[in-house]
């Protein structure tokens, strides 16, 4: 028997980790007899990538058809369409308001396992290491969205597990994070950087979440499951990250939130439940970039 694996965002940073996981794992079987094979079907929003060939636009596109072709029993949701504008941005009849098209998207999975992928940024951040039983309070645009597309699936899904995370970090196929590729660069060409040693996060190494997804997929596991990384504040994360990569975190300057601001402070996470369901030891910030080098990801 052959399972059907749609994952939507499969040519972004986090998605393009997780077709990589699932076809790893389906390699690693072998030759040996399986009573249930993996095919992954990947889609892109405007650029085709190796992973990702089927054409899909949150806003302007129905999934049903592609359920349906492909005759698909489990949904990865990792693409980032809870940011954006609040409608439709193309020229057709399908669009509608961010809340419509969560909801037909989810309906139209009703009948199918289904993974999405939200934030810690359904929290305010003024607790921390929050678990799965706390009450979400979106403090933003961006955090509502998230809300809405859990709230949907809820609604629509009973195969549904929410996997959250706080803050995606190291190299996806490659390719590394825009946030520590940035701070890079700016230490290589003497630029000034600073960063907040009051804001907190539990940064994930990309492939470790695609880890979780590929677990909760393959698991009957339903609800929210946390990845509960060590709580880290956002300036020692960049340094960490900076030694890992063989740059001297020195220059990076020490900084705090100004009053005016209105961002979460801490948003790191602990599990009530990730140990039981998925259960893999998880790497602080230094040592996961660098087992990430050492296994060849380019640290250049």
């Amino acid at each position: 028997m052959t399972e059907t694996v749609l994952v939507v965002g499969a040519s972004g940073y986090l998605g393009r980790s997780v077709v990589d996981r699932l076809d790893s794992d389906e390699e690693s079987q072998g030759d040996r007899e399986s009573e249930q094979d993996c095919r992954v079907v990947g889609t892109y929003c405007s650029t085709p990538a190796p992973n990702a060939d089927v054409q899909f636009d949150f806003w302007t596109d129905d999934v049903g058809p592609i359920l349906d072709e492909y005759d698909v029993d489990t949904v990865v949701y990792a693409a980032a369409n809870e940011y954006g504008g609040e409608v439709d941005t193309g020229n057709t009849d399908a669009g509608g308001d961010f809340a419509e098209r969560a909801d037909r998207f989810a309906e139209q999975c009703s009948d199918r396992r289904v993974v999405y992928v939200s934030s810690a940024a359904v929290f305010d951040g003024t607790d921390r290491e929050y678990v799965e039983s706390d009450s979400r309070t979106p403090p933003d645009e961006y955090g509502q969205r998230l809300v809405t597309f859990e709230d949907a699936f809820a609604v629509h899904c009973e195969d549904l597990a929410v996997m959250r995370t706080s803050y995606l970090f190291g190299f996806s196929l490659g390719r590394l994070d825009h946030r520590l590729w940035r701070t890079r660069e700016r230490l290589r060409t003497d630029e000034s950087v600073a960063y907040f040693t009051d804001m907190f996060k539990s940064p994930v190494l990309v492939t470790e979440a695609a880890q979780t997804v590929v677990a909760l997929a393959d698991s009957g596991v339903t609800g929210p499951v946390h990845v509960p990384t060590p709580r880290i504040s956002v300036y020692e994360f960049h340094c960490e990250a900076m030694r890992a990569l063989g740059i001297d975190p020195e220059p990076i300057e020490r900084d705090s939130i100004p009053e005016e601001m209105d961002v979460a402070p801490d948003t790191s996470l602990d599990s009530e439940r990730f140990d039981a369901v998925v259960g893999f030891e998880l790497s602080p910030v230094r040592a996961g970039l660098e087992a990430q080098l050492d296994a060849g990801a380019p640290g250049q």
